[in-house]
């Protein structure tokens, strides 16, 4: 009989308790991500590499960087750069009437970079200039440290290229032209 009375309390405690609610909490956590996208980089000729006039038995005629000259070639959209890698396409001559030419130079310091300020202005203690020739490919920085400041503090810059031009004594009389090409690589 003790082991039906034990089955028979089992049986009727098991009846007597009803469902307690179970009620519970859940702490995690949820990532959030956003992309944001830096402003497209862009470059445009603003000014052609000019040689102006030549006059006959003139020897050799020589374009500075950063003067009326030189070709300008604005970059805009690098503050937030790594690096901007400038390279030139540059030509050996300039082509003439009647198949004539005349040669041209760019083994010196004629590629020049500026930072232009929100006037447009170069700002002169971030003026580099380079060999085109012996460094094809300029790599700068638009973090780079400079007189009186930590970082550029503008957008854009200017690129700047000069160059030797050499007529004979007997060059022919017409317009001579060349294509300058402009490489940017964003880093």
């Amino acid at each position: 009989m003790s082991v039906i009375r034990r089955v028979l309390a089992l049986s009727l405690l098991l009846l007597g308790t009803r469902p307690v609610p179970v009620e519970g909490q859940i702490t995690a956590g949820i990532g959030t991500m956003v992309d944001i996208l830096t402003p497209p980089l862009t470059g445009t000729g603003t000014r052609a590499l000019q040689f102006g006039l030549i006059v006959p038995g003139t020897t050799t005629v020589t374009a500075l960087p950063r003067t009326s000259a030189s070709a300008e070639f604005r970059i805009d959209g690098v503050k937030s750069r790594k690096s901007v890698d400038i390279s030139f396409t540059l030509p050996t001559s300039m082509d003439g009437p009647a198949g004539s030419s005349i040669p041209l130079s760019f083994n010196g310091n004629y590629a020049g970079l500026c930072e232009i300020d929100t006037s447009g202005a170069c700002v002169v203690a971030s003026f580099v200039t380079w060999n085109p020739v012996t460094t094809p490919t300029f790599r700068d920085n638009p973090t780079r440290y400079q007189p009186g400041r930590k970082v550029y503090a503008y957008d854009a810059y200017q690129v700047y290229l000069g160059g030797t031009a050499s007529p004979s004594a007997t060059q022919r009389q017409g317009t001579y032209t060349a294509s300058i090409g402009v490489l940017l690589v964003v880093n």
